[in-house]
């Protein structure tokens, strides 16, 4: 199968079998999104090096931990599940489901633990890198030796013995063939481009690395998040430290919202936009594509401008955002960097001649207002507060929309479609709140007085 920027993933699906994990995206997409459409059990616990988030697409199933503060969580559709690096999982299908994975595109280490019924410990595991071994290979591998070793098979604390695994239900060797073919043509297409891939760097070891930022197991529904949030891109896991996979909602309704205007946004990490629901937009339910690093957001009225090609989904093609009765919810997802810069910048355009009128670059680590905390769970996604930041700037300015080429005076930027503003103003209202408990749960340490 070749790998694309641009998919139907239930298209895709009809030819994806048990635990594929199928990568979708072009090479040097992260987070890589890897897809499978299982029946059966997962006949092991998968362990990833990085984070990861399982997505389920369709059907119900049951996701098991181990060693976790978690133990299982039962999924319907548009449940995340987000699953620390190091973390023993296995999925059980409650019927056929579609699932989704959002994976480092370097996975480093990963493994299959098998673990007794009786014990909950650990009874045997294999660990694959895969900078060498592709996962579906180390599946195989780890599956076929545990089958021909009874002692990797047997509880040391019961002695019961666990049975065999049925391999026939998964196709992961013919997989393995088609990804390293699709890979080498990949490349090879890129190299007469004048391109090319990094390529992933063995390890000598087989020891697991903390995950640079410390998660536990969580489970999110989109759709409940989507009818409680205030804001579009708001993210649906409190996780975005170093290494965070981090996806985050939005809904358009613009009969209900109004005017989304259009804005130009720079990312140094890529975004990820898979479809959760459309009508009568350009999107499709199950649709993932992902756009350059430079992409414009929103709906801009004129269908000749250099920028529409563009478009990565957040807003609407041109005109498109004046249908009345269009409503689509997207999930756009990027990976944090890990020691390296991350920057971000928001621009707009002339709605007359296109000439930039302003570009407003920030640290995308970095809260825009001065605030009395540090901590990156209670001041949330910075690229909310500080877009919501330079539009009031924008808005309450009327030089700064004034065309320098052509002097056209552009209306101020519909800033309530986005909801930013209120994402920035309760993040301060949180701050300051959670201050005053503090300061009110210090006073019952106080020793009392003595009468």
């Amino acid at each position: 199968m070749r790998r694309k920027n641009r998919a139907d993933l239930f298209a895709e699906a009809t030819s994806r079998g048990n635990y594929d994990e199928m990568p979708i995206l072009e090479l040097g997409i992260d987070p890589q999104l890897h897809l499978s459409r299982n029946e059966v059990v997962q006949p092991f616990f998968l362990i990833c090096e990085h984070d990861c988030v399982l997505v389920q697409m369709s059907g119900s199933a049951r996701i098991e931990f181990r060693d976790a503060s978690v133990n299982y969580f039962d999924l319907a559709l548009g449940d995340f599940v987000y699953v620390p690096g190091g973390t023993p999982h296995r999925l059980l299908p409650r019927e056929a489901s579609v699932h989704l994975r959002y994976k480092a595109d370097d996975p480093g280490l990963e493994a299959v633990a098998w673990f007794s019924e009786e014990t909950g410990r650990e009874i045997s595991r294999v660990t694959f890198d895969c900078a060498t071994e592709l996962p579906q290979e180390g599946y195989l591998r780890a599956c076929e030796l545990f089958n021909a070793t009874p002692s990797m098979r047997t509880c040391p604390a019961t002695g019961k013995v666990l049975p065999p695994i049925d391999l026939t239900p998964f196709n992961w060797q013919d997989l393995a063939q088609d990804i390293r073919a699709s890979e080498k043509s990949e490349r090879e297409r890129a190299a007469k481009r004048g391109l090319s891939f990094a390529a992933s760097k063995p390890r000598a070891d087989r020891i697991f690395r903390a995950p640079p930022s410390h998660t536990e197991p969580l489970r999110v529904n989109v759709y409940d998040a989507v009818r409680s949030s205030t804001t579009q891109l708001n993210p649906l896991f409190p996780y975005l430290g170093a290494g965070c996979i981090v996806p985050c909602t939005a809904m358009h309704d613009p009969e209900f919202k109004g005017t989304m205007g259009y804005f130009l946004h720079e990312n140094t990490q890529q975004e990820v936009n898979v479809c959760f629901g459309a009508r009568s937009s350009f999107r499709a339910p199950g649709q993932v594509f992902v756009g350059p690093l430079h992409h414009g957001v929103g709906d801009k009225p004129s269908p000749d401008d250099d920028h529409a090609g563009d478009k990565h989904g957040v807003g609407e093609r041109p005109g498109n955002g004046d249908r009345a009765d269009m409503i689509a919810i997207a999930v756009i997802t990027q990976r944090q960097a890990i020691d390296t810069p991350q920057r971000e910048a928001f621009s707009i355009i002339c709605a007359k001649c296109d000439t930039e009128l302003h570009r407003y670059p920030y640290d995308a680590h970095d809260f825009p207002d001065a605030i009395e905390t540090n901590d990156p769970v209670l001041i949330g996604l910075p690229t909310i507060t500080q877009d919501a930041f330079i539009v009031e700037q924008i808005n309450r300015d009327p030089a700064m929309r004034t065309c320098k080429s052509c002097g056209h005076l552009n209306a101020p930027f519909p800033t309530q479609y986005w909801g930013w503003a209120d994402y920035r103003r309760r993040t301060h209202v949180v701050v300051q709140a959670r201050k005053t408990m503090i300061e009110a749960a210090a006073k019952t340490a106080a020793p009392a007085p003595v009468a």
